[in-house]
């Protein structure tokens, strides 16, 4: 889909049990907390949940600017 141009989006699943959601719910809470690398300490926290999901589907969605979308954008990345 990408090689199509389209912005590609999986949709997924995972059972997590109570033991398991609780530490990610206590190591997601220790890196956002985080004074340095915040960014890289919660991705990393993410990570260990996306494996091991069931796929339950796939889709492609064109990505098109509404008009006058791109001069906004740069009109506000300019100041």
């Amino acid at each position: 889909m990408a090689r199509e141009g389209l912005r590609t989006l999986v949709i997924a699943k995972k059972q997590l049990t109570q033991e398991k959601y609780q530490a990610f719910e206590q190591n997601i809470t220790k890196a956002r907390l985080q004074t340095i690398n915040r960014s890289r300490c919660v991705r990393e926290v993410i990570e260990t949940l996306e494996c091991d999901m069931e796929l339950l589907g796939v889709t492609g969605v064109e990505d098109k600017l509404q008009l006058d979308v791109r001069q906004t954008l740069e009109s506000l990345h300019n100041g």
